[in-house]
């Protein structure tokens, strides 16, 4: 029952994040990125006081405790995905008993003899 109320809450710091940074507007051009002026800080001249950063923040800030607190094996349990399957059962190699081998008798030909046919001299 804890893992489900995490992943409802995990949903929604996810979609109170994304929702809240798509909601801040912009603090310059892309131009203004290149250039030396110093007064461009991190969060701007009057820092985070804006409502929306402390929101961003808190967002944030449950969106990696959550996250942490899920990969935790004792809120979700104690087995891991890869140990979820049943272990195939793999059957031992069963030995097959090699043939003997067997005698054959020997011929008188040569195998040479036997394998083409004479020639007849011309």
């Amino acid at each position: 029952m804890l893992t489900y109320i995490l992943y409802g809450l995990f949903i929604l710091s996810c979609v109170v994040l994304v929702v809240v940074i798509l909601l801040q507007p912009g603090k310059s051009g892309a131009g203004d990125l290149f250039s030396s002026n110093l007064s461009s800080t991190a969060f701007g001249p009057r820092g985070t006081a804006s409502i929306l950063a402390k929101i961003t923040i808190g967002a944030a800030a449950s969106f990696m405790l959550i996250a942490l607190m899920l990969s935790l094996p004792g809120v979700t349990g104690q087995h891991s995905v890869l140990q979820s399957t049943e272990a195939e059962s793999q059957p031992s190699p069963v030995q097959t008993p090699t043939p003997q081998a067997t005698a054959t008798p020997a011929t008188s030909q040569s195998p040479a003899a036997s394998a083409s046919p004479a020639t007849s001299p011309k």
